[in-house]
């Protein structure tokens, strides 16, 4: 009861005062005012409002309103004089506390007990920029930005129909952070649904700072290397997972969202594949496929036949391996670490360096110390061809958790060769393919539509035509499964 707002305005205001450390905290504003002969008083944060509507439509209307007599609720009689839209009651003072932090303006009078909450925000914000890091050629050239609002604004308008959901809970027990849950009513399975908020309303932290920190919090196997969540900061490709059945949470402050759940070719897939023709984003994709094996078996395939099995390669080939090996101090496993750990230290000082210096320093470092290593014989040629065709298999991939995840696991399949050669390679395939097949996010299977089968869209590796795409829902509930009438080409010459 200590927290309800007393009718009492010296005391609520003596209680907001000290709540919010007015006497050392300058940002925190209070405008004492009357409103029908009754002492009230407005709080705002500086910067978080438009000091231009604050004027306007609450603090000017109010005050016309002084020196009258008021017959009836002062509560209606308050929301009636101030022309803004958004008003919400607060009865307690963490309420009051928390809706002023988001940015609202929070009123107190005398004899009301409670706090009026009036949506006046206006704060400096990022605008609509191309995304940084999912660069297409064809589609829209707009990425999402820090502003909650604006993404689901972004969203909306490029998916206008009234069953797109979005629900808004907060996470984080000391400083809650708004987290937006947005679905098709009529794509979505109602399991799955259930599921997230469940484990949303169960997240116990102090605060979520970040969208991947939501993620780890949310996801099935947090000790699995692969992700189980889509992040991405692009609009289309999010309406992309929404018309799949699939939930997307928007967070306030982040640029990106969340599309759960997710399997293996969503992460392999890119927003404009479905863009171009058919032919061409297949062939995309199995440039892709074959980069992502390049990065992850092709070292350790080196090291297996070079160590165990030279008998496997040509004689030329193995010639010149073992005339430059004669120089090198090092043995050729040592070698092709060092090179995949300089590649990466390479690739990692790229990405903190801003704009083009970074990409040009990383490609001009990857020269020089390439061709000085050689020179020094610390490695031999061979060798830098194969962990450059690996490094570019890695930047093939066009999600970030997913080339992190491969180069973990390109240095999981250099160590099984250096121990088993071969053997150990297609060994450490099977481990890789049994803990990637019992793998799963939010509860559905990871390699689905593949195992277990169920009825999808020919759209996995090889994309056919647009207009065989029925299928809407991905997540394999039949319920859902909309398949269209007839063709979908019905136009003839």
């Amino acid at each position: 009861m200590t927290d309800r707002i007393p009718s009492s305005i010296d005391v609520a205001l003596d209680t907001m005062d000290a709540r919010l450390y007015r006497s050392v905290n300058p940002d925190m504003k209070r405008r004492d005012m009357r409103i029908y002969r009754r002492h009230a008083a407005v709080y705002f944060v500086d910067g978080l409002v438009s000091t231009d509507f604050l004027q306007h439509y609450l603090l000017t209307p109010c005050m016309e309103h002084g020196d009258e007599h008021l017959e009836g609720d002062l509560e209606d009689a308050i929301r009636r004089l101030a022309p803004v839209s958004d008003v919400d009651r607060a009865d307690t003072f963490p309420d009051a506390l928390r809706e002023l932090m988001n940015g609202k303006a929070v009123l107190l009078a005398d004899g009301l007990a409670c706090a009026l909450c009036f949506d006046i925000r206006f704060f400096v914000r990022r605008g609509i920029s191309p995304p940084l890091t999912e660069s297409v050629i064809n589609g829209p050239h707009q990425g999402f930005n820090e502003s909650i609002r604006d993404n689901i604004t972004m969203i909306r308008r490029m998916l206008p129909v009234a069953s797109l959901i979005g629900d808004m809970v907060t996470v984080g027990d000391a400083i809650p952070t708004a987290v937006t849950v947005m679905y098709l009513a009529d794509a979505v399975d109602e399991g799955l649904l259930a599921r997230v908020k469940r484990r949303l309303s169960n997240i116990r932290v102090d605060h979520v700072l970040s969208i991947g920190a939501l993620a780890q919090l949310m996801e099935d196997r947090p000790y699995a290397l692969l992700p189980q969540c889509c992040l991405t900061e692009r609009p289309d490709r999010a309406v992309s997972f929404l018309l799949e059945g699939q939930i997307v949470l928007v967070m306030d402050g982040s640029p990106q969202i969340l599309a759960v759940p997710v399997s293996i070719f969503h992460l392999l897939h890119t927003p404009d594949d479905a863009s171009m023709r058919w032919q061409y984003g297949t062939l995309a994709r199995v440039i892709r496929l074959l980069g992502a094996l390049c990065t992850l078996l092709l070292p350790g395939l080196f090291v297996a036949l070079t160590l165990y099995h030279p008998e496997a390669l040509p004689v030329a080939m193995l010639t010149a391996i073992m005339e430059s090996k004669a120089a090198v101090p090092l043995s050729i496993p040592a070698e092709m670490l060092l090179m995949l750990l300089m590649l990466n230290l390479i690739s990692e000082a790229a990405i903190r360096i801003p704009g083009m210096v970074g990409s040009s320093l990383g490609t001009v470092s990857g020269l020089i110390l390439g061709q000085a290593a050689v020179n020094a014989n610390l490695v031999h040629p061979l060798m830098i061809i194969v962990v450059a065709v690996a490094s570019l298999g890695n930047y093939a991939l066009p999600d970030h958790s997913l080339t992190m995840a491969f180069r973990i696991g390109q240095l999981v399949f250099l160590f099984a060769a250096w121990v088993g050669g071969v053997y150990g390679v297609m060994l450490a395939v099977c481990a890789v393919a049994i803990r990637v097949g019992g793998l799963r996010s939010f509860g559905s299977p990871y390699l689905a539509p593949v195992t277990p089968m169920r009825v999808h869209n020919p759209d996995l590796v090889v994309r056919m035509p647009i207009w065989r795409q029925r299928l809407r829902a991905w997540t394999g509930d039949v319920q859902h499964q909309q398949r269209a009438r007839g063709r979908m080409r019905r136009w003839k010459e």
